[in-house]
């Protein structure tokens, strides 16, 4: 099972921000433009809903969420393909 993980732009452009100060890297790269980091994440949800993966947004939500969104997804998976062996 594959399941896609998102995250809101800004969110995601604080965070490079911040790992490039952790880095020392002072130069201005694409990797934490937020035109660039926004078209990313819409790319990115284009080919999850291309590839049919349920998509989780990250942005608000702690690992420990993420890892319960999923098991519940692998759940539900689980009980389909086992109520569609018994027909």
């Amino acid at each position: 099972m594959v399941v896609g993980l998102t995250e809101d732009p800004e969110r995601l452009v604080s965070i490079r921000r911040n790992r490039l100060r952790m880095l020392n890297q002072t130069e201005t790269t694409a990797y934490a433009d937020l035109e660039t980091v926004r078209a990313e994440v819409t790319e990115a949800r284009r080919f999850y809903t291309k590839m049919g993966w349920p998509v989780i947004d990250v942005t608000r939500r702690s690992i420990e969420e993420t890892a319960a969104e999923i098991i519940k997804l692998l759940a539900q998976r689980n009980v389909v393909s086992a109520e569609a062996l018994h027909f």
